[in-house]
């Protein structure tokens, strides 16, 4: 019931792209470690950089000559660019998102709920009365509501859901 009366939509889900892009990001990780490992893309460095570190080079031991330069293994950085993209445009994508919901929701929520606190609802008949008008039905209000807020064409998208059971009625006496 409390779903039905919302003053607001509920927020678009973006967790699966989200979770995605975390997992792209994984996988880029993964993939330039590995090619970086096993192809040591990293072991032409200039001999002024190696310097630098303890011991002469990049392991601690002298520079020697660099192993081969480990061009089958070079499709893993291709992987791991295509991954890293991947992950950028669904993790923004699912970022814009809800930045633009919450935008759009929050200009019209005060007008929205304006309306909404005007209405009363009466579980027992299902219907919700305003003291300025007819009763209506909870997919009325939430058309009302959300079309005061400047977002009624979602509550087409977000029809109220469930069926409404009869009234309650007082059960029969017995012996009566």
């Amino acid at each position: 019931m409390a779903d039905a009366l919302a003053p607001a939509p509920p927020p678009p889900v973006t967790a699966g792209r989200t979770a995605l892009g975390v997992l792209l990001v994984l996988v880029a990780i993964g993939t330039f470690i590995g090619g970086a490992l096993g192809g040591h893309w990293f072991a032409d460095a200039p001999e002024a950089e190696q310097a630098g570190w303890p011991g002469g080079g990049w392991s601690g031991s002298s520079p020697s000559a660099p192993p081969e330069t480990g061009a089958e293994l070079l499709f893993l950085a291709w992987i791991s660019a295509f991954a890293l993209l991947g992950a950028a445009l669904l993790i923004v994508t699912s970022v814009r998102t809800q930045r633009a919901f919450r935008a759009r929701i929050a200009a019209g929520r005060d007008a929205a709920e304006e309306v909404w606190s005007r209405g009363w609802c009466c579980e027992r008949c299902a219907v919700v009365h305003c003291a300025d008008g007819p009763g209506m039905t909870l997919q009325e209000f939430r058309r009302a509501v959300w079309g005061a807020g400047g977002y009624g064409e979602l509550a087409e998208v977000y029809r109220v859901s469930g069926t409404m059971t009869a009234p309650a009625t007082d059960p029969p006496r017995s012996g009566s």
